[in-house]
């Protein structure tokens, strides 16, 4: 499938997505070929992470609130809240269930419904010059995009509040401060630093990452007593796995993993 949407590159375990194209994508185009992407990316053995960095046009979708308003003038536009929702839901959770690391990397503004996505992935990094604008609520329309349940996660309910109900920016570096995003990168060294991080993600037995990973998810839900039970049962499979077996023999012998091998293996 060719997608004019989406530029996906895949180098050195890692698929590097990027939007593309003029101006914003109409969203039924950008989900099926987002939906199409993400899911190939998903089987392809060769992709150990999958990033998301800026594109033509970044995190942003802010046409999404011109339509729903021309839609309601019109005496509609329940149905196009509707396909939103559906259309968002969709994406976010195809991110959130992802069995790999997903990154989101931006050097620019991220915006409106684009928050919702840039926040949806596991790790967040930026550059001191990004911003983060939550859409404008002025219309009466709340945030959606998952934004009432990462946001508190993330930055805590009164911040998540003032966020959503100011329609202020957020710089980079106070986004950082209140763990709006995880890591900083200075825009001198972003290439390398990015990459770098990258490789190191790369280069993790992949049955303990996507563990942790569910582990993660679950904490808020679970007692502390649970989630030591839930370790333990993880700690187990990852014991099983033929990646985890390499990494320790790496480790022994102090040296990299080579773990393309194992994956091989592991598919026999």
């Amino acid at each position: 499938m060719e997608y004019q949407n989406f530029d996906c590159e895949i180098a050195e375990g890692c698929a590097t997505i990027s939007m593309s194209g003029p101006g914003s994508p109409q969203l039924a185009d950008l989900h099926d070929e987002f939906v199409d992407l993400f899911l190939r990316l998903q089987e392809d053995r060769a992709v150990r992470v999958i990033l998301f960095t800026d594109g033509d046009h970044a995190f942003e979708l802010h046409h999404l609130q011109d339509e729903v308003a021309e839609a309601h003038g019109e005496g509609g536009g329940l149905e196009i809240l509707a396909a939103q929702e559906e259309v968002s839901r969709n994406l976010i959770t195809l991110l959130g269930e992802s069995t790999k690391p997903v990154v989101a990397a931006t050097r620019g503004d991220v915006r409106d419904f684009g928050l919702g996505f840039y926040l949806a992935a596991d790790i967040r990094l930026a550059s001191p010059k990004a911003a983060f604008t939550c859409q404008n609520m002025t219309t009466g329309v709340i945030a959606g995009w998952g934004l009432t349940h990462t946001l508190p996660q993330l930055i805590g309910p009164g911040r998540s509040l003032d966020f959503m109900w100011s329609h202020r920016t957020i710089g980079a570096e106070e986004g950082a401060r209140i763990g709006l995003i995880d890591r900083l990168i200075d825009d001198a060294a972003w290439e390398q630093e990015l990459d770098a991080y990258i490789q190191q993600l790369v280069q993790l037995p992949q049955p303990a990452v996507r563990l942790t990973k569910l582990a993660v998810d679950q904490a808020n839900t679970m007692d502390f007593t649970t989630m030591l039970s839930v370790e333990w049962e993880s700690q187990q499979q990852c014991w099983d796995s033929l990646e985890t077996a390499e990494g320790l023999a790496a480790w022994r012998e102090s040296r990299p993993p080579v773990l393309a091998v194992s994956i091989e293996a592991e598919d026999e």
